[in-house]
């Protein structure tokens, strides 16, 4: 996840603290490294102490940067899920389309639904979803029950979708809300 629980406790502060300071110190060592001499590189060291040892002292000095991190980690989280949205949307359902799949739009008569049946399961196999084509174990996880699902019905293509799908999951912002939100509705 790239955005930071918003409520952290102490450990947290101290562990963000921490990460960013070896990682400050880190940077610099290696900048002093490549632009003077290798022998500089230890002073990186030295940077992460002085940046440490204020934070671990005194904690609330720790949640300022906290909050900008979270901050600029929500912009950055906004933007990344619009672009790869964009991506899904304008090069993975363009390909499928192309592949032979149709999206009907036509306006139906007043007894006509808009919904058009798949025809991979059956009607009574949906009550469980993977029942009829897939058979599913305790021990199987859903990425290969999904492989599984993609091989058996023809939908090969739906495995360019993974990388996106676990890309989408670590910028979903973790709002502390009383619902779920990968919770999908239908009306």
């Amino acid at each position: 996840m790239v955005i930071l629980p918003s409520n952290p406790r102490y450990a947290w502060l101290m562990s963000f603290w921490l990460a960013i300071s070896v990682w400050c110190g880190l940077l610099f060592g290696v900048l002093l490294a490549l632009l003077g001499s290798p022998r500089w590189f230890g002073l990186g060291g030295i940077l992460v102490l002085l940046l440490a040892i204020p934070g671990l002292m005194r904690p609330q000095v720790v949640s300022l940067p906290y909050r900008a991190w979270n901050k600029l980690a929500r912009a950055y989280a906004r933007a990344a899920r619009l672009l790869l949205m964009g991506i899904c949307f304008y090069v993975l359902v363009v390909a499928v389309s192309r592949t032979g799949s149709s999206l009907r739009l036509a306006r139906p008569t007043s007894a006509k639904s808009l919904w058009v049946p798949r025809g991979t399961l059956a009607p009574i196999a949906y009550a469980h979803q993977y029942s009829g084509t897939v058979k599913e174990s305790p021990q199987q996880g859903w990425i290969r029950t999904y492989l599984s699902w993609a091989a058996q019905s023809g939908n090969l293509w739906a495995v360019c979708l993974l990388p996106f799908l676990f890309m989408l999951m670590i910028l979903e912002p973790d709002h502390e809300n009383s619902f779920y939100a990968n919770i999908y509705t239908l009306f």
